[in-house]
């Protein structure tokens, strides 16, 4: 689990001025060359989410302006901070994204892509490494979640569940837990204390590459994982 932060005058400062000018990759590495701490991208997102700092990326949506991942979709907006996509949808490496997600179809993100909200995906799922999901996750088919990846709250899963090394499911106060209703796989020394119920058992595994089924074998996503 990650530990709450103390957030200091200086450091709130900083997230006010740079929060839209840089990534949160970048304002990550500042806030460290600055103050000495390394606080998770999903954590400035909170804070940022706190300061009032987000919200023209959903105005921008509203009147009809859509991040290149999503020009080719059909989008709907549904309450103030939920979009529906229908289809298959891919984000690419180092995206923010501001939205809770309602995917009608298979989901597929890049390394370090940092997701504000929930997720619930209609289909299958594959979750990039070192990714940042604020909420909590929902998978109607089978799950992946790549190495490094933080999620804020819980992960339910319909189908089978393959967690790489580093995963932490739970921040803060908000916990978390793993469930699904197939198998969980997951590669050692992850998860930790996590509390995790399969219906059809928990396998732990030295590589996820050895039994990860054929839909989730995409070269790039797995290598991703070893470069910084």
């Amino acid at each position: 689990m990650i530990v709450e932060v103390e957030w200091l005058p200086s450091i709130d400062k900083l997230i006010r001025h740079k929060f839209n000018e840089l990534t949160i990759e970048k304002l990550r590495e500042e806030i460290l060359v600055k103050h000495g701490i390394d606080i998770p991208e999903l954590l400035i997102l909170h804070r940022a989410e706190e300061l009032g700092l987000i919200g023209s990326a959903l105005k921008e949506l509203e009147r009809g302006k859509k991040p290149p991942y999503l020009k080719s979709q059909k989008v709907w907006l549904q309450g103030a901070e939920t979009i529906r996509i229908k289809g298959d949808i891919t984000i690419p490496a180092k995206e923010f994204v501001p939205y809770n997600l309602i995917v009608c179809g298979n989901l597929t993100t890049k390394s370090d892509v940092v997701i504000k909200g929930g997720i619930h995906v209609k289909g299958d799922a594959l979750i990039g490494p070192r990714n940042g999901i604020g909420r909590s996750l929902v998978v109607e088919g089978d799950l992946v979640i790549g190495g490094e990846t933080v999620i804020g709250n819980c992960v339910d899963a319909h189908g089978s569940v393959y967690v790489a090394r580093g995963v932490v499911i739970g921040i803060a106060r908000e916990g978390g837990g793993l469930v699904s209703s197939d198998a969980v796989y997951m590669e050692r020394g992850t998860l930790g204390k996590t509390k995790i119920y399969a219906a059809k058992g928990i396998r732990v595994v030295d590589s996820l590459r050895e039994i990860l089924p054929e839909k989730f074998k995409v070269a790039d996503l797995w290598q991703a994982q070893t470069k910084r």
